[in-house]
């Protein structure tokens, strides 16, 4: 039930809609989404803040699955990258994504967002079967099958990244290159320090105390600045709601795969041939950056970017960079 508390403790901190020059910040949830009232966006973040780019909701049945989803670019006229898929976090919907990264990443390429199964409005295979990150991850080639997508790239965040290193660990010839976001291999891969950072979460969340954005978005300049963005992100991203039924069908996958001994994405890694880049927040205090690190030394050729001002939502609070540099590395 951690991993359950801890999504739902950051949930409506993501969830958060308000329109927001440094912040000051007071060190806990509720002063530090406050501050954000008083954010000046800087017009370099604004640009991206309409969001017609995303076209309209669309959705399709795949097996006993309806997932539902957004698709759009190339933005430029005769961009011919390759198509990319995104896959989220636990608990997350498609709308956690930030404008400016997926702008920035659809100038080149077609790019999908998904609500993953039994996430938001997509639906679950069988709600009364134990899910599995491998059972996840078949789902998204299934997902990959159905959109006619062939051999698309593929990004993952957090438990995104969980599926796509077991996705690509299993079926190899789905994908091409492969983006990887503050995650882990789990099993072995996972650090004793994550497994410390969620006893640590465990123990805040059980004295009845809320998780602070600090675990997400470092308590700097930097980190509330971020912070601030994706609140001001979620103004006019789609917003899939997601029950605590939704987010507590995905935590056994979750701790099987961070805890198990003989986690099959992690014994594979070795023999991985896809070409990876890993992108972390040395402060991440979810998965610590020593997991990411830990991918990286396994998979010949691997690639890792990390940012020393950003915790667990690098990926998002660096969005238009990160975007660029994805897609240098995608067109590679």
């Amino acid at each position: 039930m951690l991993l359950t508390k801890l999504c739902l403790a950051v949930l409506p901190l993501l969830a958060v809609a308000q329109t927001s020059t440094t912040v000051q910040d007071a060190g806990n949830s509720t002063q530090r989404l406050a501050d954000c009232a008083s954010y000046a966006i800087p017009p370099s973040f604004a640009q991206y803040l309409n969001t017609s780019f995303l076209g309209e909701r669309q959705s399709i049945e795949v097996g006993p699955v309806n997932y539902s989803f957004y698709q759009f670019g190339p933005l430029y006229a005769g961009a011919t990258g390759r198509p990319l898929i995104m896959v989220s976090g636990q608990g997350a919907s498609l709308g956690i994504w930030t404008p400016d990264l997926l702008k920035t990443l659809a100038a080149g390429r077609q790019v999908t967002i998904f609500d993953n199964r039994g996430i938001g409005y997509s639906t679950d295979a069988d709600p009364e079967e134990e899910n599995t990150i491998l059972g996840y991850a078949d789902s998204t080639v299934d997902l990959i099958d159905g959109l006619g997508l062939e051999q698309p790239d593929i990004l993952g965040w957090s438990l995104g990244g969980f599926i796509t290193l077991t996705l690509v660990t299993n079926f190899p010839e789905a994908v091409n290159r492969v983006v990887l976001a503050d995650t882990s291999a789990g099993g072995q891969g996972t650090s004793a320090t994550s497994l410390a950072n969620l006893n640590a979460i465990s123990t805040v969340l059980l004295s009845g105390q809320p998780l602070p954005p600090t675990y997400i978005y470092p308590n700097t300049d930097a980190g509330n600045a971020g912070l601030c963005r994706l609140v001001a992100s979620q103004t006019v991203m789609p917003n899939d709601p997601t029950t605590p039924a939704q987010v507590g069908l995905q935590t056994p996958a979750i701790e099987a795969y961070l805890e198990g001994p003989d986690t099959p994405a992690y014994t594979a890694l070795q023999n991985l041939t896809n070409p990876l880049l890993v992108i972390a927040g040395t402060q991440d205090q979810i998965l610590s950056v020593q997991d990411d690190m830990t991918i990286v030394s396994m998979v010949p050729g691997a690639s890792l970017l990390q940012y020393a001002d950003s915790g667990h939502a690098t990926i998002l609070q660096h969005g238009a960079t990160n975007g660029a540099v994805i897609s240098a590395f995608l067109d590679a």
